[in-house]
């Protein structure tokens, strides 16, 4: 049994776990503790806490997900997110308890709701990243919204730093334009053979040469395409303060 728990896939586990299989859960425990683990040792400042924080991260979403909540898919993110969450308040308390020169003063005090999950869940930009492969996915989880080093990263998706770095720049890239396009997902039609569908790229000239082509020629003819390419402009040129920089 524990052998064919391992090629399930986490986003069927979870089903599983919504579904009442408690062994299901075992499974995405044994998965992933050691990350969890990894991850607290990393955020927390009282290394005995470690175990703590990672059981009361799985505990909570394992809650979540009994109550129709939580993570759908990508549930490494979600939970090491969670780890990440609980440590840093874990620091927090132990802080307060503990008595300070005036010249201490936190950096910040990070909000409960965090304003860029809830964005990622309700705009635009949540279709775009659900879009991306699951490798882009996390690179850019970890790297731009966690906040982590590559050096750090690299530990998490188990390649080199600088291979961090490769793959983050070119899932920045297919994050623009895949949000791009989905200002104009609706938008296609019979006549025009599926060209609206690659303006997202064309626009960002992530096109290869033939296709570039293709789809220039199609626009010189197009009144309809070349309109809602205009468009696309007209978003890009906005798109710093929506997509990460």
């Amino acid at each position: 049994m524990a052998t064919a728990m391992e090629t399930v896939s986490d986003a069927d586990l979870v089903l599983r776990v919504r579904s009442g299989d408690q062994g299901a859960f075992a499974s995405l425990f044994d998965r992933h503790r050691d990350m969890a683990r990894y991850v607290a040792a990393g955020q927390v400042d009282n290394r005995a806490d470690i175990e703590d924080i990672v059981s009361e991260a799985f505990v909570s979403i394992h809650q979540a997900l009994m109550r129709g909540k939580g993570p759908d898919t990508f549930f490494r993110a979600y939970l090491l997110t969670a780890v990440r969450r609980i440590a840093q308040a874990q620091n927090r308390m132990a802080a307060r308890s503990l008595p300070v020169s005036d010249s201490f003063v936190l950096d910040r005090v990070e909000d409960p709701e965090d304003p860029a999950v809830v964005g990622f869940e309700s705009s635009t930009v949540a279709a775009a990243f659900k879009s991306l492969p699951e490798r882009w996915q996390e690179v850019l989880w970890y790297v731009d919204i966690e906040g982590m080093k590559p050096a750090a990263a690299s530990e998490v998706l188990g390649i080199t730093p600088n291979g961090v770095s490769s793959l983050a720049i070119r899932a920045r890239e297919g994050l623009r334009q895949a949000y791009l396009q989905g200002h104009i997902k609706d938008s296609t039609s019979q006549e025009c053979e599926g060209y609206p569908d690659q303006l997202g790229a064309y626009s960002r000239n992530g096109l290869s040469r033939r296709a570039h082509q293709k789809v220039q020629s199609h626009l010189e003819s197009c009144s309809r395409c070349t309109a809602l390419l205009l468009d696309l402009n007209d978003v890009q040129s906005a798109m710093r303060a929506i997509i990460f920089p």
